[in-house]
């Protein structure tokens, strides 16, 4: 198993973070781009939005659709640049149409869906200054008082924070809800602005103007908190908690596996049999694609110190990385520009082969397991360290900073963990731990399963990667994220992370 690599120099400590009361002006902010516009041959134009604070740290900004699709896939906000972008919305979907955008001085058009006009920027840092907010996915009652807050197109180019005072009027046929704002008209610029009830909590995600100019509409929180669990799985389990089904940080369910001192480890059950038949299909099955892969370090309960985005290319089961715009391929992840860092390894494709028919390591099923509701099959594996299964590498300063004459062989520990599986054996979460010899004495990893759709076809494939490892000060932690999947250069959609009522 390839080595996780951790930096092990002087840590600097930094203040946490607190959540904050609901103020506007430290959630809500203005999106804006200038330059020329090639499509409409037009030397100058502006494109202008709203966005606001997704996470109570906000590193995650949140906006519309068509705000992302315009203003592009890298933005810079309050002077911090984003690393990757989401969208739920896209041109070939069912229902999409084409609807027509403000803009100066040509307005433009964009074919995209209403009702799924949600994009979410990845900063590489968060904003400072700026936080999040509460949010609200229950029912409303027409009638029921809100503000929807934004930063509209002015005559001022320097544009404002606006409040309007509005009413529910209930529901559209294409799901969004709609607002009668009492004070003044709606204005363009404020998509992407939020929609805020009496308690301080997001309702709605503001994104159009209706056929009267005193109606809002916005896309329902329950909306935005389907698209994040299917776009960052992290920030569900942090926003929509209730939601969550299979979590990609949750610890395991039961104490570790015990390897017994005979051969009697249910080799011979049905049930782990076809455990390791689903493990080694899903190792087989993942071996060329093409995925945009982001990182975020940092450590202990903080918020992450740093964040990266790179493409991953995977051919015949060898894993290499380059930036999105570069040519140059790593061999392994790049150090992050952090004091202490973990990297993880290709667990994705390792931790299958580990519990598949390949590598035969101790497997047997422990009591099945609710989670959201829905029943989960639950296995426990163990391997030793002379079984060279579960290895380790620590990297020195010296070949962080390039001198690879210093690199430290992998060393192989005693390892354990779990697999989770759904009612047709689809492997929805893999996790592993290992207790190491120091500078840290434990590491852990967790890997969850989604599917892909391509040309008709469903892929399982990995979605989140979890990397940690724990030293007496200290637990340093890497979560990364797959998302546009390709294979070979043709990009698919991500259904779900883990929907257990999908077949192959």
């Amino acid at each position: 198993m390839r080595g996780l690599l951790l930096l092990v120099i002087v840590l600097l400590l930094t203040a946490a973070c607190s959540a904050q009361a609901f103020t506007p002006e430290r959630v809500v902010f203005p999106i804006t781009h200038f330059g020329p516009d090639i499509r409409h041959l037009s030397p100058f134009s502006i494109k202008f939005g709203t966005g606001f604070c997704l996470d109570p740290e906000c590193r995650f900004v949140g906006t519309n659709y068509h705000v992302a699709k315009e203003m592009g896939a890298y933005v810079l906000i309050k002077g911090v640049l984003s690393i990757h972008r989401y969208l739920d919305s896209s041109p070939d979907e069912t229902g999409a149409g084409w609807i027509r955008l403000a803009g100066f001085p040509v307005p433009g058009w964009l074919k995209f869906t209403l009702a799924h006009d949600l994009a979410i920027y990845e900063m590489r840092r968060p904003l400072k200054g700026f936080h999040g907010t509460g949010f609200d996915t229950e029912d409303l009652e027409d009638g029921e008082e809100a503000d929807i807050y934004g930063y509209p197109l002015g005559w001022n180019p320097k544009r404002g924070l606006v409040r309007w005072r509005a009413t529910f009027l209930g529901k559209t046929p294409q799901g969004l809800l709609a607002y009668r704002c009492r004070d003044d008209r709606v204005r363009p610029g404020a998509s992407g602005g939020i929609v805020v009830n009496g308690s301080g909590k997001i309702v709605g995600i503001f994104n159009a103007i209706g056929e009267d100019d005193h109606v809002a509409l916005a896309v329902p929180t329950r909306q935005l908190a389907d698209f994040v669990g299917r776009a960052q799985p992290y920030l569900q389990a942090v926003l929509f908690p209730k939601q969550v089904f299979v979590s990609p940080v949750a610890s395991d369910l039961y104490p570790p596996y015990d390897l017994p001192a005979g051969d009697g480890h249910e080799a011979n059950s049905v049930d782990v049999f076809r455990l390791r038949l689903a493990a080694q299909r899903l190792a087989d099955s993942m071996t060329n694609f093409i995925a945009t892969q982001t990182f975020a370090w940092g450590r202990d309960d903080r918020e992450a110190e740093t964040a990266d985005a790179y493409e991953t290319l995977v051919l015949d089961g060898n894993q290499r990385w380059h930036r999105p715009s570069g040519k140059k391929f790593y061999d392994e992840i790049p150090f992050p520009p952090v004091a202490a860092f973990v990297n993880p390894g290709a667990e994705w494709s390792q931790l299958p082969q580990m519990v598949g028919t390949d590598y035969g390591v101790a497997v047997r099923q422990a009591p099945d397991a609710i989670a959201a509701g829905r029943t989960i099959h639950v296995f426990q594996y163990a391997a030793k360290a002379e079984d060279k299964v579960c290895s380790f590498r620590y990297v020195r300063l010296l070949e962080s900073i390039g001198l690879d004459f210093f690199r430290h062989p992998d060393k192989f520990y005693d390892c354990h963990g779990e697999v989770w599986t759904d009612a047709s054996w689809v492997i929805l979460r893999i996790s592993l731990t290992m207790d190491l010899s120091g500078p840290s004495y434990r590491y852990r990893a967790l890997v969850t399963y989604g599917w892909v759709e391509k040309d008709g076809a469903q892929h399982l494939v990995p979605v989140t990667l979890v990397a940690q490892a724990e030293d007496r000060k200290s637990v340093h932690w890497c979560r990364g994220l797959f998302t546009d999947y390709g294979m070979f250069g043709t990009k698919t959609r991500l259904l779900v992370a883990s929907d257990p009522n999908r077949t192959r």
